[in-house]
């Protein structure tokens, strides 16, 4: 769960029109469903102003527009306005409870610092039947907890998350990081080269596998890390006496 990651909004990136004529009217829910998918697209593009009015014209029309009040609370999220986010998520839950939303939401309390509501709404997107993929949403919620601060309690959920998915690469990156700090530093090596082989590692993860090697004193695996570290033009290079020196 990485922040501004937090919610799937269905786009239908054609429809440019902000509404459809109707026995010489405004069909209102049309109009309001067309304005919350032109907001969507914006949304998914990155143009959070742009959504946002589009959102807000649909919410003209329909309140109750489920698309356009999600969106609100995501671009709300976005624009560092966390009090109307927190109404538009709650006012979107009223119209639609759904494994989606309950992510969402649960996100952004995790971002606000709102840990034990966060974990709340990840449990109840777990508890519903449709809940579209349970190890992330276990994996999300062990992510919130341990940023909180709560190793136990995310060790475990992260652990059920593997149970569901042994590749769910934040469960495994995150218990090679717990494990390192533990001073675990097999168990690190094993959970480390896991999340290698089911996705691309970041920069930092990189360097994380490196000082693990350093630890279990295997230069040349630490050394193989450094370079795809340095191999990013996005990173600043660094060196393995650079990451001893930061251990000691």
């Amino acid at each position: 769960m990485t922040r501004r990651g937090l919610a799937i909004i269905g786009v239908a990136a054609t429809l440019l029109v902000a509404g459809c004529a109707s026995q010489g009217g405004i069909d209102r829910d049309n109009a309001a469903a067309a304005n919350a998918n032109v907001g969507a697209d914006y949304l998914h593009k990155g143009d959070n102003d742009r959504a946002r009015r589009a959102f807000q014209k649909a919410l003209s029309y329909d309140k109750d527009n489920f698309t356009a009040n999600w969106g609100m609370a995501v671009v709300s999220d976005r624009l560092n306005q966390p009090d109307p986010a927190r109404r538009y998520f709650e006012k979107t839950l009223e119209i639609r409870s759904a494994p989606a939303i309950y992510n969402s939401y649960a996100a952004f309390l995790c971002e606000q610092g709102d840990t034990d509501q966060g974990v709340a709404y990840f449990k109840k997107a777990l508890a519903t039947d449709d809940a579209a993929d349970r190890a992330d949403t276990l994996a999300n919620a062990g992510l919130c907890r341990y940023r909180a601060g709560r190793v136990q309690d995310a060790t475990q959920d992260f652990q059920r998350a593997l149970e569901l998915d042994p590749k769910q690469a934040t469960a495994l990156t995150r218990l090679a990081t717990i494990a390192y700090h533990a001073q675990n530093y097999l168990s690190a090596r094993a959970f480390i080269e896991r999340a290698d082989a089911a996705t691309q590692l970041d920069p930092e993860q990189l360097l994380l596998a490196a000082r693990i090697e350093l630890a279990l004193h295997d230069r040349a695996a630490a050394e193989s890390y450094v370079k795809r570290h340095n191999a990013d033009p996005t990173t600043a290079t660094t060196s393995l006496s650079q990451l001893e020196s930061s251990r000691q």
